[in-house]
């Protein structure tokens, strides 16, 4: 009888395990990290990178997000006027919004971010810039302004958005 104990044990096991393929943090350099997804479960070096991020700023493919200050937990999400500044180009005026999570999510969070869609001229611009400004204002209260060193934005975003 322990014999079959062991034995049926063994069988569920043997029939019950399964392969994790995670979502993990990649160094890219240069202070660009990745949120990496394995697309291959079986090969643990076929990942996709699903967003990249560096200091306040996280990138999805047609995406910047810019991480704000919080004030609790909550669900939120309005319109923002946003705009940027790459070197010592013209400031670029964008729609978007502000947000409980990225991409103008209203999950309840403590976190607050500043978003908006990237077209091809601000991926460009972003590309040969060698720093960029950011800006939000959601509300009356004023604008709320981030830096960001676009070394190895090039790389980083080219390996996302193949």
């Amino acid at each position: 009888m322990k014999r079959l104990k062991i034995g049926v044990a063994s069988l569920l096991l043997l029939s019950c395990g399964s392969v994790n393929a995670e979502m993990k943090s990649k160094n890219l350099g240069q202070g660009w990290r990745a949120l990496v997804n394995q697309s291959d479960p079986f090969d643990t070096s076929k990942v996709e990178i699903v967003q990249i991020t560096k200091g306040a700023f996280t990138f999805r493919c047609r995406e910047l997000n810019m991480e704000a200050p919080s004030y609790g937990y909550e669900s939120l999400s309005f319109r923002a006027n946003l705009k940027y500044i790459v070197d010592d180009n013209n400031p670029v005026d964008k729609s978007g919004g502000y947000s409980t999570y990225l991409g103008g999510s209203d999950l309840v969070t403590d976190s607050r971010y500043y978003h908006f869609s990237l077209t091809s001229a601000d991926i460009a611009a972003f590309k040969k810039g060698n720093s960029a400004k950011v800006a939000g204002k959601y509300s009356k209260t004023g604008w709320f302004t981030k830096s960001l060193n676009l070394v190895g934005f090039t790389t980083a975003y080219s390996q996302m958005c193949k």
